[in-house]
């Protein structure tokens, strides 16, 4: 064999055993080469709040499992749909992923006007929270000791029950829709921009009662008196509170939060960072946080959390028809 030949196999072995041993050291990338470099984390709404907070939470055991840095970036607008629509244009390639939530990419693309992006475009990784609704009162009013309280309260009352809520189709409106569907009742929809107001509507006794996420209650208990919770069991933070199953309405929801890709990210990808937010999700710091901000925590994978988004868009179309919204 020629010396420039023998040089050129030589370092052919070299590199080979070279990538050998680098992929041995390294299983993340052994397989397909992914990934390889930073791994974008898109939150769609303002620094500092729940979102960030999971994300914050989640990024130190993603980048250990993972291997490359996760770096958040915010794109906050259209109560989400800004930064959807922005996933939506990404290269299908898993270096971008999202914090995503339910009902907003099912009920944003089918009632606001101007969403540009399909709850298809974006493909379900993993669901990790949900912050269940609920009915709250002030804790001194005493017209309202239970949930029949405040539908009777109703029924004599048509229109007079003013019940304050986040925003219009969201998570609080729906679930104060099926909630007035089921019980039968009349009542009025006051929506406040944020739950800060909503919640100093409540203690300033300005709305009768408030539909709102079990961490508004977790944060307010003190204040407020809990009538309902829209979950399938009664909730560890609120033993004594029933469930509206129990009081005899099939009512079950809330705000759920998950994490997307852009739609045609390969099978293998999407379960890598589902294997991964899994994980993170499983760790102390993880549960112990959301816990603190009133979250129950769920574990569903890509599959299952597709069947969830139909399961859940199902409801929610429901409810609009109902309440006149859709055809």
């Amino acid at each position: 064999m020629k010396k420039n030949n023998r040089f050129t196999f030589r370092l052919f072995i070299s590199i080979l055993c070279a990538l050998f041993f680098y992929g041995s050291q390294n299983p993340v990338l052994a397989a397909d080469g992914f990934p390889n470099r930073p791994i974008k984390f898109l939150i769609p709404f303002n620094p500092g709040g729940q979102s960030d907070i999971a994300v914050l939470l989640l990024k130190p055991t993603l980048e250990k499992t993972l291997g490359v840095n996760v770096v958040p970036q915010y794109r906050p607008g259209g109560g989400g749909a800004l930064g959807w629509t922005m996933l939506k244009t990404q290269k299908p390639d898993g270096y971008m992923m999202a914090v995503t939530n339910l009902p907003h990419i099912v009920v944003q693309p089918i009632m606001t006007k101007g969403v540009s992006y399909k709850t298809e475009d974006l493909a379900p990784v993993y669901l990790y929270a949900q912050s269940p609704g609920g009915i709250a009162v002030h804790k001194d009013d005493d017209r309202f000791k239970t949930l029949q309280d405040l539908i009777d309260f109703s029924k004599k009352n048509p229109k007079k029950l003013t019940i304050g809520g986040t925003g219009k189709f969201t998570g609080n409106h729906l679930g104060y829709l099926q909630f007035s569907q089921l019980a039968d009742i009349d009542a009025t929809y006051v929506s406040f921009n944020g739950a800060a107001p909503q919640i100093a509507a409540i203690l300033g006794k300005h709305v009768a009662a408030i539909y709102g996420g079990t961490f508004i209650f977790a944060n307010n208990r003190a204040n407020l008196r809990i009538l309902a919770v829209a979950t399938e069991e009664r909730l560890e933070d609120f033993p004594d509170v029933p469930t509206f199953k129990e009081l005899g309405m099939d009512l079950v929801g809330g705000i759920d939060r998950g994490v997307t890709v852009p739609a045609g990210t390969p099978h293998e990808t999407i379960k890598k960072l589902g294997d991964a937010l899994r994980l993170a999700a499983s760790q102390k710091a993880f549960v112990d946080g959301m816990k603190k901000q009133g979250f129950h925590l769920i574990n569903l994978g890509p599959k299952e959390f597709g069947e969830f988004i139909q399961k859940r868009k199902e409801q929610y179309i429901k409810v609009l028809r109902t309440g006149g919204f859709l055809k």
